[in-house]
């Protein structure tokens, strides 16, 4: 495993805890052969701080990039700074933690993670950060500001070479779409209330980017008052910037639950239907989205009550994440890489005795492999579709990520 050498990373000593291959699996070449349904990654008190008990702290708004290898952690303490990257080894090996110049609540800009968006609006690269840490310098300021803020770039976004202008600059136009909702002083109310967009165009070349043109930010899902209200809480936008999920607080019908809308690929405020994609029929932490796969629609992950859960919007039917080990509570919100996988932060412990020492950590799972999965398609006395996540899709997504943002693998 190439391991980064940058001075100034605090490296973490561990080993991937994995439970069993599954039930019936036939040996596999290597490509095909499937990764562990569950892999822990503990934390050291020692690096990270602990708390009262001597657990390692865990953030508590966490976002995982595409490809798995990245934790952007809010809330991350004293010893690592209030936002940290946390960068998972590739199998077994080091985490590593990396300082940033981020305040709570950063998120990154979905979809790619191009940029790293502070709660101001500053956008960073994220190899900037990695090799300079606190010391990066922001490329750009723009969209949606403050805490509760998310931003995913458009799949529409053009490459700027087409253009007579763009053909001396070789320059790309990102287009990056933010969702947030307007900030008050009552804590009791803060993320609670009507939606606004905003979306900016961005001119990169590699090396400098500016904004071209801006747009927004427009209240938004005004159509959609006289069946939901105008008070949405915990709206997540989806990782293409074409879905955002959100519980609407005073529905006109009905009790408060998560529920999936649709917005434009492009266009303005006006243009966006909000249309009822899914309802979930519950009212869990915020729904993360996944990445849409075979022209089906994105799963969507969440926590409630300590467990993480899977929802397949074409099947409607939800998937319990197994635990593997003892008393595990899953910790703020989980996500899911492009190729599947599940990773949340969670406490845990490694016997079910209760003087077992309680440890903190990331886990890492393969919902192809989970008993909810598997048992779904026996009750329906069908072949799964999908029997695992294989290493080499995992390490595929892990080198086109690397070279996307020219990292080492």
């Amino acid at each position: 495993m190439t391991r980064w050498s940058h001075a100034g990373g605090i490296a973490i000593t561990l080993s991937a805890l994995c439970c069993g291959s599954a039930v019936g699996q036939a040996v596999l070449p290597h490509d095909s052969a499937c990764i562990a349904p569950l892999a822990y990654y503990p934390l050291d008190a020692l690096e990270v701080g602990g708390d009262d008990h001597g657990v390692p702290v865990l953030g508590t708004y966490e976002r995982i990039s595409p490809d798995g290898r990245f934790i952007l952690r809010s809330y991350s303490g004293a010893r690592v700074g209030k936002v940290s990257l946390m960068e998972l080894p590739e199998s077994t090996g080091q985490v590593k933690i990396f300082r940033t110049p981020l305040a709570n609540e950063a998120f990154p800009v979905q979809g790619t993670w191009r940029y790293l968006v502070d709660v101001n609006g500053e956008h960073y690269r994220l190899n900037a950060i990695l090799l300079q840490q606190a010391s990066a310098r922001p490329l750009f300021k723009g969209g949606m500001t403050g805490f509760y803020a998310a931003a995913s770039e458009l799949t529409s976004s053009i490459d700027a070479s087409a253009t007579p202008k763009a053909l001396a600059s070789a320059r790309q136009i990102i287009l990056i779409r933010s969702l947030s909702w307007p900030q008050n002083a009552d804590p009791d109310t803060q993320g609670v209330g009507p939606l606004q967009l905003a979306t900016i165009a961005v001119e990169d070349d590699g090396q400098s980017a500016r904004v071209v043109r801006r747009s927004g930010p427009t209240f938004i899902c005004g159509g959609r008052t006289p069946v939901d209200g105008n008070v949405y809480a915990l709206p997540m936008l989806s990782v293409d910037g074409t879905e955002f999920s959100a519980i609407p607080q005073v529905p006109r019908s009905g009790r408060p639950s998560m529920r999936v809308y649709g917005l434009a690929p492009q266009g303005d405020a006006d243009a966006h239907p909000c249309d009822l994609r899914a309802d979930l029929g519950l009212s869990p932490s915020k729904a993360v989205s996944g990445f849409a796969r075979g022209g089906q629609a994105a799963w969507l992950a969440y926590s409630d009550l300590g467990y993480v859960y899977v929802h397949d919007r074409e099947r409607q039917q939800t998937f319990r994440m197994d635990h593997g080990r003892h008393r595990v509570l899953a910790s703020a919100f989980p996500g899911l890489t492009r190729d599947g996988r599940v990773i949340y932060g969670a406490t845990w412990r490694e016997c079910a005795d209760a003087a077992c020492p309680e440890q903190a950590g990331y886990v890492v799972a393969d919902p192809y492999q989970s008993e909810a999965w598997r048992a779904y398609w026996r009750s329906r006395g069908e072949p799964m579709p999908k029997a695992c996540i294989t290493q080499a899709e995992v390490a595929a997504e892990r080198a086109d990520f690397a070279r996307l943002h020219n990292l080492p693998r």
